[in-house]
């Protein structure tokens, strides 16, 4: 089959949970036989890295500038004035369209792969410039990270803006439905949430993968054991959940172990974010160059999230490594993981800091923890495994 891949950012290298879940379905299709071709907004946020790293054989991508800056006063007109959460309409771009339509006209694809509810306006021109299937491959409930974030917040005029962006981007996610040909959900709990919004079109729900080359062959215990956090600090789950885990939870563990070290590290992070995180024992290391080099160095990794949705790429990239996972229920959402099995999740500040101690303490209970973990993802996780369902649903629909 020959696919391309729309990407609203930038997927290569991966820097993120989002452009990992892009670049390892992207690898392992091609590791099947499959040609892919990338199509990916350069983004503000999201702009093109590293280009001496190449691509895996099969793999082409090209990019093309999207401004997706916020800009105050479109902001404030699509709020009364436009029926598409502005969150999504910052991802429609005449230039972009234009582009898409010439990779169409001089290819002819099996599969044109959207990555995300936002890339869905395209639609139409794909329909009118190709006769290729369409899948969406969905990251996540989008309407529920807001509705969560609504829900969690303190300040009623956030809480108020909040509502309503939730609102109309559920309303957005309902008429996205059935205007695909496939629907990829990533999780079993997110192809319920479509079933419920009237999905009728054929489905597959495909996790991320970790490549079997980056999943450890055995767990490394050290004496002195180090927490640390790994995300994009641009998310606001993300900040929502470390300040409430600074806030609450660092106290405790803090206080009981001496000489405790959290290592906070992730791209985009707004320049008073590091202020509300500086108390002793925590380092920010902001955006790193070698994700993997960091990783490497820690031993327990916290995901205190609150809100959110989808699965978890960085938890799934860690377990693989036999890190210690501690997290919230939200945090382990679609994923079958076990708690106390595979990973501590508790819901309070005061259960979290009690899994986190044993943890500390327990070097027994940390080996089991860390040897299931790497088991799991083993079993489940298998990047090129899960890309061969991919292509063997579309194949057998096309």
């Amino acid at each position: 089959m020959r696919i391309l891949q729309i990407c609203n950012k930038v997927p290569f290298p991966p820097k993120d949970g989002g452009s990992i879940a892009m670049y390892n379905i992207a690898r392992g299709l091609a590791a099947e036989g499959h040609s892919v071709d990338i199509l990916a907004m350069e983004t503000p946020k999201h702009p093109v890295q590293d280009t001496s790293k190449e691509l895996p054989e099969n793999v082409t991508m090209k990019t093309y500038f999207v401004d997706t800056s916020i800009k105050p006063f479109q902001l404030l007109k699509s709020i009364f004035f436009s029926s598409i959460p502005y969150i999504a309409k910052r991802f429609i771009d005449k230039g972009f369209e234009d582009e898409l339509i010439k990779q169409l006209a001089n290819n002819k694809y099996d599969i044109v792969q959207l990555e995300g509810l936002y890339l869905m306006p395209y639609i139409p021109a794909i329909r009118n410039h190709a006769k290729s299937k369409i899948a969406l491959r969905s990251h996540n409930i989008e309407s529920e990270i807001w509705k969560r974030l609504f829900r969690n917040e303190k300040s009623i005029i956030k809480k108020l803006y909040l509502k309503q962006l939730s609102n109309k981007i559920r309303k957005f996610e309902a008429r996205a439905i059935n205007k695909y040909d496939f629907l990829i959900p990533i999780t079993y709990r997110d192809a319920a949430e479509y079933q419920k919004l009237g999905n009728s079109k054929p489905g597959k729900v495909i996790q991320t993968g970790i490549p079997r080359a980056e999943i450890a062959e055995k767990l490394v215990v050290r004496e002195k054991r180090k927490l640390y956090f790994l995300g994009s600090l641009d998310w606001l789950p993300n900040q929502e959940g470390l300040i409430w885990f600074v806030e609450n939870v660092w106290p405790m563990i803090s206080h009981s172990s001496a000489n405790l070290e959290f290592h906070v590290a992730g791209r985009n992070a707004p320049d008073w974010f590091p202020k509300l995180i500086d108390k002793p024992g925590i380092t920010f290391h902001g955006e790193i160059e070698d994700a993997l080099a960091f990783v490497d160095k820690y031993d327990i990794m916290i995901v205190p999230l609150l809100s959110g949705g989808g699965m978890r790429v960085k938890i799934v990239e860690a377990m693989a490594k036999g890190k210690i996972i501690v997290t919230t229920p939200i945090g382990a959402e679609g994923l079958d993981i076990i708690p106390n099995y595979h990973a501590i999740v508790a819901e309070t500040p005061s259960d979290i800091a009690a899994g986190v101690q044993v943890i500390l303490d327990n070097t027994d209970f940390l080996i089991k923890l860390g040897e299931n973990s790497i088991r799991f993802i083993k079993n489940n996780y298998t990047n090129r495994a899960l890309a061969k369902e991919l292509a063997n649903f579309y194949e057998s629909n096309l």
